[in-house]
């Protein structure tokens, strides 16, 4: 997820593109730059880090676009930094998303051209500038530019004449309409302190902006209504939402699409590494090792010898490991202070399952799976687990069926999200009202379903500080069956696979007194709650869902700050 602004008025573009991007920092925060259309030429200003490497001085011009990263194809570097520029310096584009095809279209249509960056986003100022050559108008351009794109994207770009255009797909992209001057921007923060009024662009929509402006689609003009946006600049940020984290739950439709759109060469490179390793070891820390758990489940189920542990334990056993095995580190920050130092106690290869790029993970690993979640700011992970899932789910797929089918598999399950969260919606809330008073929660599941268990666990107690604990249904009656009395909470995963045993273990607590939260395709008599979980092929990531929001909103009746849980950090940098 990165930041765009662009502006075309009367006034001095880069100033006013830079305390936009200003507002933009927390979609992004790898590298930033800032491209005008000055006389005669386009002018680039960019540097890795926050958006003071993009300085605003000597771009002269009253139309120019900005940019901030968080990086999805390249690393963290300068020549991959936003924006880039087209070999005749005719475009300058800032992206946000992916670009499925780029590698075919740096192959084939632009193969004469001589790249700079690694980016996916080097092939549409090129595109642009080949087709604004070979056509009439700008809007023909733009059109034939559009139909060559695969992938999710927002994009704007300057032309050297003044003119900008802009167009999405999947991604966000607003027009900011003020007197004497237009703003382009991925939210309404940019602009929000010159105009409050407000075009949305709907998916397939494209922009020209010249004196002012024009929406198309499918190469026709469309008229798209003007609002006012009452938002203040931080409400605008969550995007009307009241924490980071509610937003972060709504995106993960989103979220998960994106992670499953995996390039192709690096799957076939990762599915080969697994193959030749003798043993593959998954790890992580946290929700992350949550993820690793269940990976490794998945490939088990491929006949793979695959085995998880905590990084922090693992590294007390780093001499099992060995130079044939392969180690798959999973982490949203790429930054985790125990599963770095478990990677350097081992000499096998390493394939990162991460977020971040241009983190020490990513740095440091043999091959690299970006999840593509984007900034998660809220302190609890929510679409980072999932978007790893959909990964590590998508890497075992493969071993049995195309990429094709696999993504494909996981993009019908991303549409579920939604419907999952609507479905469940009223439960929540009564559950939230409900848990609001419990002073202690167990959460029990069989096979895939103790990692949600886990999962679940984990939100709960680290939002809305109550206790909560989580176990192995079978392990369950080994002793904390002591502690459940009537009105004990108790959340139990029903999966299809040991759906009996776990039943069972459900009904001994229920016969004990406790209030049964019962999770799956459909409730069961003992249950004071059920939440209903859609018939899936990769149900865990829609059964995580319901139990995020659950935290989120029982941590907001009871007084606290979903975003900012106490005693806790977003990357644990310290062993």
């Amino acid at each position: 997820m990165c930041g765009i602004v662009g502006y075309h008025g009367d006034g001095e573009a880069a100033e006013k593109i830079y305390r936009g991007l200003k507002k933009l920092e927390y979609r992004g925060y790898d590298s930033a730059g800032i491209a005008t259309a000055g006389n005669p030429t386009i002018k680039v200003s960019k540097g890795v880090g926050t958006v003071e490497e993009a300085s605003e001085t000597g771009l002269d011009g009253s139309s120019g676009i900005g940019h901030t990263r968080w990086a999805t194809h390249g690393g963290v570097t300068q020549d991959n930094a936003h924006p880039h520029v087209s070999h005749g310096e005719k475009v300058a584009v800032v992206h946000n998303g992916i670009i499925e095809n780029y590698r075919d279209l740096k192959e084939d249509t632009l193969s004469h051209v001589e790249f700079k960056s690694d980016t996916d986003t080097e092939v549409i100022p090129h595109l642009l500038e080949k087709h604004l050559s070979e056509e009439d108008t700008i809007r023909e351009a733009v059109t034939e530019t559009v139909d060559m794109l695969e992938g999710s994207y927002a994009v704007s770009a300057v032309l050297d004449t003044g003119e900008m255009v802009a167009f999405r797909k999947g991604s966000p992209l607003v027009l900011g309409v003020g007197e004497d001057e237009l703003f382009v921007a991925s939210d309404v923060t940019p602009f929000l302190e010159h105009t409050d009024t407000a075009v949305f662009l709907q998916d397939g929509d494209f922009l020209v902006i010249d004196d002012g402006y024009k929406v198309y689609r499918d190469g026709e003009k469309v008229n798209r209504p003007e609002k006012k946006i009452d938002w203040d600049a931080e409400q605008a940020s969550k995007e009307g939402h009241d924490h980071f984290m509610e937003k972060e739950i709504k995106e993960q439709p989103k979220t998960v699409k994106k992670a499953a759109y995996q390039d192709k060469t690096d799957m076939q490179e990762a599915k080969k590494m697994i193959e030749n390793a003798e043993d593959v070891y998954l790890t992580g820390c946290g929700t992350a090792s949550f993820a690793a758990s269940l990976g490794a489940k998945y490939l088990r189920e491929q006949g793979i010898q695959a085995k998880a542990e905590q990084s922090h334990e693992l590294e007390y056993r780093s001499q099992e490991v060995t130079e044939d095995d392969l180690v798959i580190a999973v982490s949203q920050s790429g930054e985790t202070a125990d599963l770095l130092s478990m990677l350097e106690e081992v000499q096998a290869d390493v394939m990162a399952v991460v977020n971040v790029v241009g983190s020490t993970l990513a740095r440091n690993s043999d091959h690299r799976l970006y999840v593509n979640a984007g900034p998660e700011i809220g302190v609890a992970s929510t679409k980072a687990f999932t978007a790893q899932i959909a990964v590590l789910r998508l890497l075992s797929k493969v071993f049995e069926k195309s990429l094709e089918d696999a993504r494909k598999e996981i993009l019908e399950t991303a549409e579920r999200i939604n419907e999952t969260i609507e479905k469940n919606r009223e439960t929540i809330e009564d559950m939230s009202r409900y848990m609001e008073d419990r002073e202690h929660v167990y959460f029990i599941g069989r096979n895939k379903g103790y990692e949600m268990a886990r999962e679940a666990n984990l939100k709960l107690k680290e939002l809305s500080y109550i206790h909560a604990e989580a176990f192995p249904g079978g392990e369950f009656k080994h002793g904390t069956l002591a502690l459940v009395e009537e009105g004990t909470p108790v959340v139990s995963f029903l999966k299809d696979r040991g759906f009996e045993h776990a039943y069972s273990n459900m009904k001994e607590a229920h016969s004990r007194g406790a209030d049964i939260i019962s999770v799956g395709k459909k409730s069961v008599e003992e249950s004071r709650f059920h939440i209903d979980i859609p018939d899936d092929p990769n149900s865990e990531i829609l059964e995580i869902v319901p139990f995020q929001m659950l935290a989120y909103k029982t941590s907001v009746r009871k007084g606290h700050n979903p975003d900012k849980p106490r005693n806790l950090a977003k990357s644990v940098t310290v062993k």
